[in-house]
């Protein structure tokens, strides 16, 4: 059975192969997709690309048997029109999870937020225990998603950006939450802005990848 730990960018979104040839045919796709292509999202592309053909081949009663020269067979691909249009439907895929998690992110980082300066302030919506609730549920929430994007952002080498603008904007709003009275909050605001600027910055990068 293949081990996904080995192969950690390899997110399938058809059935793999568990024994036999066929098992042993992918582990070789999977090997010469890693040698070949140094971005964890396009080797994503390439595997499930080849997962396709396979479930498509079993739908019609054959198997799909690669040439000896499997590195010149996975180089083809990419000229295909079946590959581009699923190249095309995974990166709509992650830009709706990366909108998503950037929702949810701004709202339960809000929430958090509003916590915490509750806590510093001694000045509850409801009260402590109530607040608290809320306060753990967005917690988790928010590690989840946040969990979820950092893994999408490296699998295409862009984390590094996306980090320093979050901890920026998170920073801001704590340091704007301790400076500014009560009744004055922009940490919405500032969440957003972020939340707009990366998803622009994101969505312009997949229309070039």
């Amino acid at each position: 059975m293949i081990d996904l730990k080995q192969y950690s960018w390899l997110n399938p979104h058809h059935p793999m192969p568990t024994a036999g040839d066929e098992e042993r045919q992918f582990i070789d796709v999977l090997k010469v997709i890693e040698k070949k292509e140094p971005n964890p999202a396009l080797r994503n592309i390439y595997a499930n690309y080849y997962l396709e053909q396979v479930e498509k081949a079993k739908e019609e009663g054959r198997d799909w048997k690669l040439d000896k020269n499997i590195g010149k067979e996975v180089r083809s691909w990419a000229k295909s029109q079946s590959f581009k249009k699923m190249k095309e439907n995974l990166l709509k895929e992650d830009k709706a999870k990366f909108q998503l998690t950037g929702i949810v992110i701004v709202v339960t980082g809000t929430l958090i937020l509003f916590f915490l300066r509750a806590i510093l302030a001694q000045q509850f919506v409801v009260n402590f225990s109530v607040d608290a609730i809320v306060g753990a549920i967005a917690l988790v929430f928010f590690y989840r998603n946040m969990k979820i994007k950092i893994r999408l952002l490296k699998s295409y080498e862009q984390l590094k950006d996306y980090v320093y603008m979050d901890v920026a904007s998170f920073v801001m709003c704590i340091l704007l939450k301790m400076w500014l009275p009560v009744m004055f909050d922009a940490s919405l605001v500032i969440l957003v802005i972020s939340y707009y600027v990366q998803r622009r910055k994101f969505e312009k990068y997949l229309k070039e990848f």
